[in-house]
């Protein structure tokens, strides 16, 4: 059995609240992302992202719910397997709370009742069908990126690059490098994450949090590319003229 359905009642409460006049039932407190989450909540946190429909927040692991996990885990620069471990937990728990910051709600990793209303007030005010999920559109909207591409265009621009002229070459390095894999890590050389930095330790000066976070990562990576080689296309051209292949 996946370890998803691992019970740990002793992380996990129930609380019950009133919302708009009728009894919201169930609601998952916060947990710290170090443990896995019940498997109601992370179903919870995969609906309200949009990527398992309402009707799959049923407790069970199955087909739907591990696809939803694949298909997060392909946003987030994480392996694909499905398998709802610490990795894939802390991913989700860091973009739900990116949402709830950018829609003006406490921050707490959890989509429930309250992150739903926000959003759908969010969405409201916007123009966007208010159906509570924080969907591709709401999270254009938030300027919450939803991809590891969509950081690395963002962080494009950030850096004086036209995204048209330097994204096919960014995503071709970094396919080749790590395939765009947060926890990437050269078994001969050590250099980890999306750019495979070298010393993995030199992201640090970008972020405490660069073993674990692609913007983080994303960021140095460029800035990296910009000081060496002044653009990811100039980058790209050098690693495809040296064998063996690097930058």
């Amino acid at each position: 059995m996946s370890t998803v359905f691992t019970q740990r009642t002793a992380r996990v409460a129930i609380a019950v609240l009133a919302a708009f006049g009728t009894l919201a039932l169930g609601l998952v407190l916060a947990i710290p992302a170090s443990a896995l989450d019940a498997p109601v909540a992370m179903q919870r946190n995969l609906a309200g992202m949009g990527y398992l429909p309402a009707s799959g927040v049923d407790g069970k692991d199955g087909p739907q719910t591990r696809a939803a996990v694949r298909a997060f885990e392909h946003d987030n620069g994480l392996v694909e397997d499905g398998a709802y471990g610490p990795r894939t937990e802390l991913a989700l728990h860091n973009k739900v709370m990116e949402v709830q910051r950018a829609a003006g709600t406490p921050a707490d990793g959890q989509y429930g009742p309250v992150t739903t209303a926000v959003v759908r007030g969010f969405q409201s005010q916007h123009g966007l069908f208010p159906d509570g999920v924080a969907g591709v559109a709401t999270m254009d909207a938030m300027g919450v990126d939803r991809t590891v591409w969509n950081t690395a265009d963002r962080k494009l621009a950030q850096h004086g690059w036209s995204v048209s002229a330097q994204h096919g070459c960014i995503v071709q390095l970094w396919n080749h490098e790590s395939d765009w894999h947060v926890y990437a890590t050269n078994p001969s050389s050590g250099a980890y994450g999306i750019p495979q930095s070298w010393p993995a330790g030199k992201m640090a000066a970008t972020g405490l949090d660069w073993r674990t976070n692609p913007a983080t990562q994303i960021q140095w990576g460029l800035d990296y590319i910009k000081r060496r080689y002044g653009t990811p296309c100039a980058a790209w051209s050098f690693w495809q003229a040296h064998h063996p292949h690097w930058y």
